[in-house]
């Protein structure tokens, strides 16, 4: 069973929720990113979840290119630290198992310093 299956999309909408819908708009480090809201992102980070995670009849683990998906905003290392900071808070809200929690953690961690754009 791969991590998509262990976590179930339910888990990922409710992530995708609890980051985008309460912690990130009000972490004004980095919340002035998302000048455009954040109904699009929500749409575009489940989709990421998934595949990332390994949504049958996708790679498991699947990335894009994350540096060049985030040109057009500036992404330092302090706002990549902001979001993965973000994220974790977002995933300790979650009730899953908590090896699951941190083997998640560990490669989404992994793909935050490929966000960075600018110094």
């Amino acid at each position: 069973m791969n991590l998509y299956e262990q976590i179930g999309e339910e888990k990922i909408d409710e992530l995708v929720m609890h980051m985008y819908d309460d912690i990130i708009p009000n972490d004004d480090r980095i919340n002035l990113l998302f000048n455009d809201g954040f109904d699009k992102i929500k749409i575009e980070q489940k989709r990421f979840f998934r595949l990332f995670l390994g949504q049958p009849g996708h790679s498991i683990f699947a990335t894009p290119d994350l540096r060049k998906k985030h040109m057009k905003l500036p992404i330092s290392i302090k706002e990549a630290k902001y979001w993965l900071e973000d994220f974790e808070l977002a995933l300790d809200r979650l009730d899953i198992d908590p090896a699951i929690k941190k083997f998640f953690s560990q490669k989404i961690n992994s793909l935050t310093m490929q966000m960075i754009n600018t110094i």
